[in-house]
């Protein structure tokens, strides 16, 4: 009995095939950092409504649900009013950080240009630590 994935080998080749017609006929060339950019050209509304469907996970859900059930209708609200110190603190650094290195990627850029590659490393694996416990 044969396994082999025909519709997800399919698939790739007929992207290979979409991605080689848009360079030689449109001209187009995409590359890694018009990809994780979007070419900078995301506006506020895009980047705000990004900021809060990637703060309401699962987590989130599930505990406003329990607050809500534990103190009724008021509970959800003071859990989100708690939150919004945190999206509104992060909205004005990271409007702050575009004006000031507006070329960064990562403030782990800006953290190496500023104080320098010791610093940048200990970010890196404290970013590190975070992702990791954020997962768990």
């Amino acid at each position: 009995m044969d396994s082999t994935p025909v519709l997800h080998q399919g698939w790739g080749v007929f992207m290979i095939v979409i991605t080689w017609a848009l360079k030689r006929y449109n001209y187009e060339l995409q590359t890694s950092e018009m990809f994780t950019t979007a070419g900078r050209s995301l506006k506020s509304g895009l980047v705000a409504s990004s900021v809060l469907s990637t703060w309401t996970w699962a987590a989130t859900l599930l505990q406003s649900t329990a607050v809500a059930y534990k103190y009724g209708v008021s509970g959800p609200v003071w859990y989100a009013s708690g939150a919004t110190v945190q999206i509104i603190l992060f909205a004005t650094l990271a409007i702050e950080l575009k004006r000031r290195a507006p070329n960064a990627h990562t403030f782990l850029e800006v953290v190496k240009a500023r104080y320098g590659p010791v610093t940048h490393a200990v970010y890196i694996v404290f970013c590190c630590f975070c992702n990791i416990l954020g997962t768990l």
